[in-house]
């Protein structure tokens, strides 16, 4: 069997759209498919992180978001190259029905990955991984009558080490064990932020593990910032975010992917909005009370993250209910999955 996924990765929109792609192609890899990515933009340490986990990359040189008839013609080239492609997988704002349907020649199958619901779709398998008010309805009239959609976070491209239901524990409230994590790029440095708020609490901070992601721009200033504080300590890295997040009794980060490992976990999480595709996730789970929503990262401060860490240092019985709370959002996960990769496996992939 042959995939070929379609997607991006920029230091300024982030990582997002390949590293949910990732965990379907590792997922997929497992069972004997060839994976292939085709991306017109990627860091050279992302690169470097897919390859070394056997999915393969094609670089799609001068394709500029918004030329779809360009990115046609050239993921043609790949699709072409990889001699064959069962299952083609699209993960891109810029891309919609036209470059779907013009790749339908070269296709068996299409699965379409999206969360903003604002452009019409030719595919076979639509995926939306957030939470919506309007799930039941968000794609009426942006798909085909026969198009299966899978929406909501059961469904969500996580990788295999979130798969382990050992992985999730009850946790007392009291806040002892701190994770920041503001995605692969950290837009605006949000974890400069969180250093110093953590001087700020002094004595009273948590042990804190920083995981800056492979991709991050903001490396050196990071440990710079960091010099000499003891309960923080920086990974550059990670192949191992599931266990670190069982271990935590909070986390920091936004509303991305990561949200949703966060659930599955029942890790409760303080967040801030870096992406306006983030929003209504962040707001939705404030409600549901499985996070608390500072809002927009570019109008924090260090003084803001301090005095929401120090409310929930002080109240475990709050802390407590965030977590349970954010357990049942990924309730039916493991039957979603079954449904998911049967969905995808029919037909010949």
């Amino acid at each position: 069997m042959i995939v070929l996924i379609r997607a991006d990765a920029t230091l300024d929109s982030g990582t997002g759209h390949v590293m949910r792609c990732a965990a379907l192609g590792i997922r997929l890899a497992a069972r004997g498919v060839q994976v292939n990515f085709a991306c017109a933009t990627l860091p050279p340490s992302l690169e470097e992180w897919l390859r070394a986990r056997d999915l393969r990359v094609h670089l799609l040189p001068d394709v500029k978001y918004g030329d779809w008839q360009a990115d046609l013609r050239q993921t043609a080239v790949v699709a072409s190259k990889v001699g064959g492609v069962d299952l083609l997988v699209v993960d891109h704002y810029g891309l919609g029905h036209e470059w779907e349907h013009g790749m339908r020649d070269n296709a068996h199958r299409i699965l379409v990955i999206d969360d903003l619901a604002d452009r019409d779709h030719d595919c076979d398998l639509l995926l939306d991984q957030n939470l919506r008010a309007d799930a039941a309805t968000r794609y009426g009239g942006r798909v085909q009558a026969g198009t299966r959609q899978f929406i909501g976070p059961r469904f969500a491209l996580l990788r295999t080490e979130f798969d382990d239901p050992a992985l999730l524990r009850r946790r007392d409230g009291a806040l002892r064990q701190l994770l920041v994590f503001f995605g692969g790029t950290d837009p605006g440095y949000q974890s400069l932020k969180v250093i110093d708020a953590l001087r700020l609490l002094g004595e009273s901070a948590p042990t804190t593990m920083l995981v800056l992601g492979p991709a991050h721009p903001g490396r050196e200033a990071a440990h710079t910032r960091a010099a000499g504080l003891q309960c923080l300590t920086i990974l550059d890295a990670t192949d191992h975010m599931a266990v670190l997040m069982a271990q935590a009794d909070l986390a920091i980060g936004t509303c991305g992917v990561a949200a949703w490992e966060r659930c599955a976990l029942g890790l409760p999480s303080l967040v801030a909005i870096t992406a306006e595709n983030q929003r209504e996730d962040a707001e939705i789970l404030h409600a549901l009370g499985a996070v608390r929503n500072l809002g927009d990262a570019d109008r924090l401060d260090a003084a803001q993250w301090a005095m929401a860490l120090r409310h929930l240092l002080d109240d475990p019985a709050h802390l407590k209910a965030m977590g349970k709370t954010s357990a049942t959002v990924m309730a039916e996960r493991a039957r979603a999955l079954v449904e998911l990769e049967e969905a995808l496996f029919d037909g010949g992939c």
